[in-house]
């Protein structure tokens, strides 16, 4: 059982680290444009925000759209955007990955 358990964990850490990798290249693309345009003064999620035409869209965490009593459509993937830097305790930080879905992508559940 335990030799599953790492190889889940060891998968999951994978697919992190894919995102990661995709989330950082289009990032990486995004700000170069922006430079080339002049435009300095936005940040890397605004410029996310701007690539994925969701600028006045709200966006939640599946978990927050669950508390709004909504549920996320069959079918449907989150938006990457860099979370709130986090500091470990051994004083390491990084951004974590946030995965976001749009309101046009949940359906709130019908009360009887």
């Amino acid at each position: 059982m335990t030799t599953t358990t790492n190889q889940v964990d060891q998968v999951t850490a994978n697919k992190m680290k894919d995102y990661r990798t995709h989330l950082r290249t289009i990032t990486k693309g995004l700000e170069e444009m922006a430079k080339a345009a002049g435009r300095t003064k936005f940040t890397k999620n605004q410029l996310l925000r701007e690539c994925y035409n969701l600028l006045d869209k709200e966006l939640l965490t599946f978990e927050q759209w669950q508390e709004l009593g909504a549920h996320v459509r069959r079918g449907e993937h989150a938006y990457l955007f860099w979370g709130r830097p986090v500091t470990t305790e051994a004083g390491y930080k990084y951004f974590p990955i946030q995965f976001l879905f749009s309101r046009e992508q949940v359906r709130f559940r019908e009360i009887d």
